[in-house]
């Protein structure tokens, strides 16, 4: 595994310009974002969605001119080969989250309160979920059907299940009344518990997806 870390992080210099264009544009919208409410409410979802495409580059690289035939006659196994995509987007992702997070923090330092500054914490908590459940669907699209119909797939995807969580919430008959109890619950749990709830879910998600994609590994034949 250590081997296809390095690979994919030399790969990752290739794209060095577009990396610290994304980081040029998310400071740029931290320093505008204006004081009423936090800037990391839009700007570290974004370093995170942004950041997770990298792992996607990387697969397209294998793929090209059919990389991937002679890839896998090395000594490693395909399982292997898929657990070492998650923990390289989970690395980077990480990586670029952090990073805008301490600069939010050190520009805000003495400018926001205790108030925004446990904010800035929750949508940094919500933003790592938020990347696991990106890797966590995209990537077997993209191990399964290739770059552009993988991104097809998963759009399709993605819109059917917003579809489905709207019609069950309909079917149910959610009201104003659930809305607010759900709330409740969310206050009694506080910033952090939330945070840690959405994480744990967007984790358990990404393990399933991790077999998805080993077993896509498996039955494909190069």
């Amino acid at each position: 595994m250590k081997g296809l870390l390095i690979k994919d992080f030399r790969l990752l210099k290739n794209q060095k310009n577009f990396f610290i264009l994304v980081f040029v544009m998310a400071v740029f919208l931290t320093i505008t974002g204006g004081d009423e409410s936090s800037p990391a409410t839009f700007v570290l979802p974004y370093v995170g969605f942004v950041c997770s495409f990298f792992v996607l580059s990387t697969i397209s690289y294998d793929e090209y001119d059919n990389g991937n035939a002679f890839l896998f006659t090395l000594p490693f196994d395909r399982k292997i080969y898929a657990l070492e995509k998650y923990i390289f987007g989970i690395v980077t992702g990480g990586a670029g989250l952090l990073l805008i997070l301490a600069f939010i923090l050190i520009y805000t330092d003495g400018m926001a309160g205790a108030e925004q500054t446990g904010e800035t914490l929750f949508t940094a908590g919500v933003s790592a979920a938020l990347l696991f459940f990106f890797l966590a669907v995209m990537i077997p699209f993209q191990l399964k059907f290739g770059p552009e119909k993988g991104r097809i797939a998963m759009f399709i995807v993605l819109l059917g299940t917003m579809a489905l969580v709207f019609g069950i919430v309909k079917l149910a008959g959610l009201d104003d009344s659930a809305l607010r109890e759900a709330a409740r619950v969310m206050g009694r749990m506080g910033l952090s518990g939330v945070a840690a709830v959405c994480i744990a879910a967007a984790a358990a998600v990404m393990v399933i997806s991790m077999f998805i994609s080993a077993r896509i590994l498996e039955k494909k034949e190069f």
